[in-house]
């Protein structure tokens, strides 16, 4: 049986949808019908309850795809690296990165690429952390690196840091004194991520389990019109320490902690059904070595 077979039903089954997986795969919908249908055939079995929602796996579709799952990667692995051993890493490699990742550590990364993988040519682009999810799945980009804020992943997701989340102002702006109360926080104008967003949602609960009522005087998720906010003293700031570290050692930000455990992961997504190329895998591992040293100076 070919592979690519295998991989269409787990497409459909990590996408939840014969048409979704159909748009990823850039192919019509028929086909991705016509391969789920042969290892229907192939297994003896259903594999996919069809409703109006999408589909969702049967028992059997299940078990297959726990099955199959780690022996596709484990192929997709042995390939890239049978490929790579007689070359060294070359071509360009499409990388997404979130605002603050990129204004933290874009410009080492390029550095450490050209020091080490020369004749890998690393293109940048910017974006926020759900269409950098979106430019993944459908393979506009080869690598994203973005904030994971509770999304249901049909990626490959690895964790790279995570940086707390705190209130931030200038040094003379009136904020609440470390271990505030939640009357503190009545009045106080504030920039918070737009509705809608994994991390507004995050505090939004955070708020709620405190008992504290936010007074959103704005509503803004680029994070240089943010930092302008803060530094013309008109609000504080519920942000990632990530994306103003600069401004934290500088001392022209001061922060408020929100609590140790309040955090935001930052993940390197890749795509399952795609392989990583030994060019994709040197970029993978200097975002590594690069971003070490930065999540425990934000941490």
């Amino acid at each position: 049986m070919e592979t690519r077979i295998l991989e269409t039903f787990l497409l459909v089954a990590e996408s939840g949808g014969l048409s979704s997986a159909a748009s990823i795969l850039g192919v019509p919908q028929s086909q991705v019908s016509r391969h789920v249908k042969e290892l229907e055939e192939a297994c003896g079995a259903p594999l996919l309850y069809r409703h109006g929602r999408g589909v969702s796996l049967t028992l059997a579709g299940e078990r297959l795809r726990e099955s199959v799952r780690p022996l596709l990667t484990q192929l997709q692995e042995a390939l890239a690296n049978a490929a790579a051993q007689d070359r060294t890493p070359a071509g360009p490699v499409d990388l997404a990165l979130s605002p603050s990742f990129i204004r933290a550590a874009g410009l080492r990364l390029l550095d450490a690429m050209a020091a080490e993988y020369p004749d890998v040519r690393v293109r940048l682009v910017s974006g926020n952390s759900r269409y950098i999810y979106e430019w993944v799945l459908h393979a506009q980009v080869d690598i994203g690196v973005l904030s994971d804020v509770g999304i249901s992943s049909q990626l490959v997701l690895e964790e790279l840091g995570a940086a707390r989340v705190v209130l931030a102002a200038r040094p003379d702006f009136p904020l609440p004194p470390q271990g505030f109360v939640p009357s503190d926080f009545e009045g106080l104008p504030l920039r918070l991520p737009s509705p809608g967003q994994g991390l507004r949602r995050h505090i939004d609960l955070w708020a709620a389990k405190q008992g504290i009522q936010l007074n959103a005087a704005y509503e803004i998720d680029d994070i240089d019109m943010t930092k302008e906010i803060i530094a013309a003293g008109r609000a504080a700031a519920i942000v990632s320490r990530l994306s103003i570290y600069r401004e934290l050692a500088e001392g022209t930000f001061v922060e408020r902690s929100l609590g140790e455990e309040f955090k935001v992961r930052t993940v390197l997504a890749t795509a399952r059904n795609r392989p990583v190329t030994p060019a994709m895998k040197a970029t993978i591992n200097t975002l590594r070595a690069v971003s070490a040293p930065l999540f425990i100076a934000v941490g």
